[in-house]
């Protein structure tokens, strides 16, 4: 698991900030947390700690925001910060939205603490954290690790190399990390990831990641 040394959060509820920050201390003793309340705050906790900050978990529902405005602005000027969106609003839309976003993952503030852990573990190392709405809608296949990689009746077709780099793609890994396991180039690499994002008409590793489950693809 990994330590995180600093994390930002911001929503404007105090008990919910009050709530989190004792909770993320106790998960990882040590951390500092730095908490906002309003967008041009969180926009300040960026320019102060989004270079060293291992994360943020960012309410999108800010009296002074609107919609996505102010993921997109901290994600444009800050690319390498993991943002964790936080909201009361779970349904299908918004969730798809935040994340084709680049949002590093979406939880609704009725996640338990346990699976709050598990989505802010999964983040720092990397991945993307979908919610399992997204995952168990209707005509959508369910993904147990016992499934193969991808479902024959899928209307998307990939080589089993693109196959591979889409799993490792899943797994949080970079495109560096990826040549590393797969003892591929670069370049070869950013083609068979290019593909990839084309076949799932995606724009971005969160875009593909949501279209392969749902074409049947075991991604998890």
């Amino acid at each position: 698991m990994i330590q995180p040394q600093t994390i930002l959060l911001v929503d404007d509820h105090s008990l919910i900030t009050t709530a989190l920050s004792a909770l993320l201390k106790s998960m990882y003793p040590g951390v500092s947390i730095h908490v906002g309340a309003t967008a041009k705050e969180a926009l300040e906790l960026a320019s102060k700690y989004g270079d060293s900050a291992d994360l943020m978990i960012l309410d999108l529902g800010l009296p002074d925001s609107t919609g996505t405005d102010l993921l997109e602005r901290l994600l444009l000027e800050y690319p390498a910060l993991k943002i964790l969106v936080l909201s009361g609003l779970v349904d299908s839309d918004s969730i798809l939205k935040t994340l084709s976003a680049g949002a590093a993952g979406f939880i609704p503030k009725s996640l338990d603490a346990n699976l709050l852990k598990g989505a802010v573990n999964f983040v720092l190392e990397g991945g993307v954290y979908i919610p399992s709405k997204i995952l168990t809608q209707q005509q959508s296949i369910g993904m147990s690790p016992q499934q193969p990689l991808v479902n024959p009746s899928s209307t998307v077709h990939l080589t089993t190399r693109q196959c591979q780099v889409l799993k490792l793609l899943s797994q949080g890994d970079s495109i560096k990390s990826i040549c590393r396991k797969l003892d591929l180039s670069e370049g070869t690499i950013k083609t068979h990831v290019t593909a990839i994002y084309r076949a799932f008409d995606a724009r971005n590793r969160t875009e593909a990641l949501i279209a392969a489950r749902r074409n049947g693809f075991n991604v998890d």
